[in-house]
């Protein structure tokens, strides 16, 4: 079978600890288990994508740098060869873990662009979610990836929680304009189900959650960022996040590992099971959910999808006549306005 996917996803599950308002997968394990892990990892992509190359590939978790540095290089050296000539390399990393011995690292298996996991500069929060971090260790953590040339940083950080003020909004922003961070992606708090703030019955505010978005866009905006997705900002458009792209394009895409997801020849598929024993479940996508699907995500991009080409075009027909607050500009279907994007994907259903 040739394939067409260009962009693969790897599912690292493991945590030195679980962050209050997480829900992803993820694990605390030794590293008996950890290298278990990766090598059925490396097992699987050899198995299933042999002399296949990928222009993009994203290593999430989970705290994929709670690896070790030699179980770390083992999985990277792996995938660094299913790389086409131009790509991208993404990794996610906790700040405080990240050292000049995980950057070599990094940098000698060609990853190319760090995901930091910030999520408040107040330390004072960050102890309530119970992240491990301080404002200091992200402060390091910048520095030493820009010792090592690895200029393509983005940081992660979410809005939306009780304790948060909109001086902490504004401190955030001043925070990344003074450090010139490349890409941004603001996240609004969700208290999912299997949470601990959800077994703690935390209730967000509706009201304050809206202010702070407000005030983020306002502000990103007043900084010189572009804004060009619903929750995330660039410096310019060459550190826009080009495998996140193919999800909002509905591109395909692969995923490796427990809790990843992948979608390739119609198909979306994910694993479940034991950490290093699981299977994967696949569905057949129906055209009209696909359709929705296309619009879904792509309605997400500030410049929206191009509706001469496919599978855009088709999307477009099969919903047009129950579109509505959109717009099409030089053949681009976006959104009047990405903030109030719900009220079009609820016409459509």
């Amino acid at each position: 079978m040739i394939r067409k996917v260009k962009h693969l996803y790897v599912h690292i599950p493991f945590c030195n600890s679980i962050c209050t308002y997480c829900d992803f997968v993820r694990y605390v394990r030794n590293d008996q288990t950890k290298e278990e892990y990766v090598n059925k990892i490396i097992e699987q992509i050899k198995h299933q994508y042999k002399n296949h190359k990928f222009s993009t590939i994203y290593i999430g978790g989970g705290t994929p740098n709670c690896l070790n540095d030699d179980l770390l290089n083992k999985l990277l050296c792996t995938l660094s060869h299913y790389l086409l000539n131009k790509y991208e390399f993404t990794i996610e990393c906790n700040p405080e873990l990240i050292t000049d011995t995980q950057i070599r690292t990094l940098k000698q298996n060609k990853v190319n662009r760090v995901s930091i996991g910030v999520q408040s500069i107040n330390d004072s929060l960050l102890r309530k979610i119970h992240r491990k971090h301080t404002l200091i260790d992200v402060k390091k953590a910048i520095d030493k990836l820009r010792k090592f040339k690895i200029n393509n940083i983005s940081i992660d950080l979410i809005y939306g929680f009780n304790e948060q003020t909109l001086s902490n909004i504004k401190d955030t922003c001043t925070f990344i304009k003074k450090h010139k961070i490349p890409h941004v992606s603001w996240y609004s708090l969700e208290v999912s189900n299997n949470s601990i703030m959800n077994k703690q019955g935390y209730k967000t505010n509706i009201d304050n959650i809206g202010n702070q978005f407000k005030l983020i866009i306002d502000t990103m905006n007043n900084i010189n960022y572009k804004r060009y997705e619903v929750s995330n900002w660039s410096i310019n458009r060459k550190y826009e996040s080009i495998h996140n792209k193919c999800y909002w394009l509905s591109k395909e895409w692969a995923g490796l590992g427990i809790g990843a997801y992948g979608f390739e020849n119609k198909k979306y598929y994910h694993y479940v099971g034991k950490v290093t024993k699981y299977k994967k479940i696949s569905e057949l996508i129906k055209t009209k959910d696909f359709y929705f699907q296309i619009l879904m995500m792509g309605l997400r991009l500030v410049e929206g999808i191009d509706v001469t080409i496919q599978p855009y075009k088709s999307a477009y027909k099969y919903f047009k006549n129950k579109l509505v607050d959109v717009k099409i500009i030089h053949k681009k279907l976006l959104s009047k306005n990405i903030n109030l994007l719900n009220n079009t994907l609820e016409k459509i259903l």
